[in-house]
Parts: structure tokens; C-alpha cells; sequence
């Protein structure tokens, strides 16, 4: 388990950059759905547009939910675990 100063510290430069193309995906995913909501769709816009300003929030979300993992496990996340992460904090934060 990591200490939270070494997770604060962590600059974790990769999984920031998983973290952006993840979001990107998703906000396309919620763009195609057959009826979204209107919290959605302003949402998948706005993280189209500029998918970087979402980062320190769900960095954070990230860095919450998983925060029992090690600095080292995080820093090592694939790509499917950033995606099932990023989905899952965007899901609970438009309430869905």
C-alpha cells in the first residue's frame, strides 16, 4: 500500500497519459449513445473538446479509488485497467 505522500508525489506521467486517450474514448462512447442524457452530453463535448481538463479530476478520482494499490502497480496499469477505471469514474460521476 502506498503512502498518500508517495501517491501525491507519484508523477505518474503515463498513466495521465492513459488517463486523456481513456477519457477521449469514453466521452465518444457516451456521444453515440442511442438517447444520453443531457449531463452527458455536455459532458462528452466538453471532454471531446479538450479531454486535458478533466485530468486532475479523474487523476484524482484514480488515485482515491485505488488507493490501497502501490505507486509501482498504478505507474504499470495497462491500458484495459485505465479504461475500466476512467469508465467507471465517469459512470459515477454523471450519476449513471
Amino acid at each position: 500500500m502506498a503512502l498518500y505522500q508517495d501517491l501525491y508525489n507519484a508523477q505518474l506521467v503515463t498513466l495521465e497519459q492513459q488517463i486523456i486517450v481513456a477519457l477521449a474514448i469514453k466521452a465518444n462512447t457516451i456521444a453515440k449513445l442511442a438517447s444520453p442524457t443531457a449531463a452527458q452530453k455536455a459532458f462528452a463535448i466538453a471532454a471531446l473538446r479538450d479531454p486535458k481538463a478533466y485530468l486532475p479530476t479523474l487523476k484524482n478520482y484514480i488515485l482515491a479509488e485505488y488507493n490501497t494499490t502501490t505507486v509501482a502497480v498504478l505507474a504499470a496499469a495497462t491500458d484495459a485497467q485505465v479504461q475500466t477505471a476512467v469508465n467507471a469514474a465517469v459512470d459515477t460521476l454523471l450519476g449513471v
